[in-house]
């Protein structure tokens, strides 16, 4: 077991913090600012694209997994741990032949600060702030550390969900999840080997991804991907399907939708309109309908959301967006 961490803590107030313009103010689409889940083997019908305000650490375990994080292919082996800022868009696609087990821990980077004064805070955060995104591959031991550290946490997660919160003011909940940060901050220190070689296959796909990533808000046809890419149309569609679970459209329109959630809420200001264009659509209506179909309401009622979280006041134009 890691030292505990040599930082001062202050006691836990359940008030939001005082600055709501900082993208950490809120606790979103969580029901506990720290939710864990150990060796989760429950299938996932179809490539689920979603992301969220919160942060997460996901372990893999077992099977085979293909995991698409913003514009990064990864070919999964048990025993990777990837740090997720989680507005990037992230989908897994585990192969249905074999049991797909993980651990997912989820949390609210506004409870670290709760927890901890602002430097180290700061400090336990930076890993998902400055990185994004990150995979480690943990050997052995460390494999053993990081199981026995989800397990525990997922008990406490589950005792404190039937307690109805926090016994007192900092549990040990937090204490093994702060230790957990330490440890994965320990392990990011450490000289990284070689990375794994990419088969030509997972290379083709990682280049058409880089290239949606780049030109996503432009007018794309498969025929200008595929001849900018130097492969045939049906291979492309065929390989991108294969290895992602997805269309290249479907990653595409989901690469725009997530584009202008994240405006919505960092710039509730700005017009349904503008962002539509901005992201790269051409009609609003095409828009306004893929946006309810994968977000669940209209960017009219998702931006008005987050300009009430921010205090912001919308762009005066629902009528004319309707």
């Amino acid at each position: 077991m890691p030292p505990k961490p040599s930082m001062s803590i202050k006691p836990f107030k359940p008030s939001m913090p005082s600055n709501p313009s900082l993208p950490h103010a809120r606790y979103s689409q969580m029901e506990q600012p720290i939710e864990c889940i150990y060796r989760s083997d429950s299938p996932i019908h179809g490539a689920p694209f979603h992301s969220h305000a919160y942060y997460e650490i996901y372990y893999f375990q077992e099977g085979e997994c293909t995991y698409l994080i913003g514009d990064q292919l990864m070919m999964l082996q048990p025993g990777d741990l990837i740090l997720m800022h989680g507005m990037t868009l992230h989908c897994p696609n585990p192969s249905p032949h074999v049991p797909y087990v993980r651990s997912i821990l989820h949390f609210d980077p506004a409870y670290v600060h709760k927890l901890l004064r602002p430097e180290p805070a700061a400090n336990l955060l930076r890993p998902f702030e400055r990185l994004r995104n990150v995979r480690l591959a943990l050997g052995p031991e460390e494999q053993a550390e990081i199981d026995s550290r989800y397990k525990e946490l997922a008990m406490l997660f589950d005792a404190r969900k039937r307690e109805g919160g926090a016994a007192s003011p900092i549990d040990r909940l937090d204490v093994v999840f702060l230790e957990l940060l330490v440890l994965i901050r320990k392990w990011l220190d450490k000289p990284t080997g070689e990375s794994r070689q990419r088969p030509q296959q997972e290379e083709h796909v990682q280049g058409v991804i880089s290239y949606l990533e780049e030109h996503y808000k432009e007018d794309l046809t498969l025929d200008r991907i595929a001849d900018a890419l130097h492969l045939t149309k049906p291979y492309l569609s065929n390989l991108f399907r294969r290895v992602t679970g997805t269309t290249v459209f479907k990653y595409l329109y989901n690469r725009r939708i997530n584009q202008a959630k994240i405006l919505f809420r960092f710039e509730p200001f700005r017009s349904v309109s503008a962002v539509s264009r901005e992201v790269g659509f051409g009609h609003l209506a095409h828009f306004s309908r893929l946006f309810k179909a994968t977000v669940g309401m209209s960017p009219q009622q998702y931006r008005r959301q987050m300009s009430e979280n921010s205090g912001e006041k919308p762009a005066e134009e629902e009528q004319n967006e309707r």
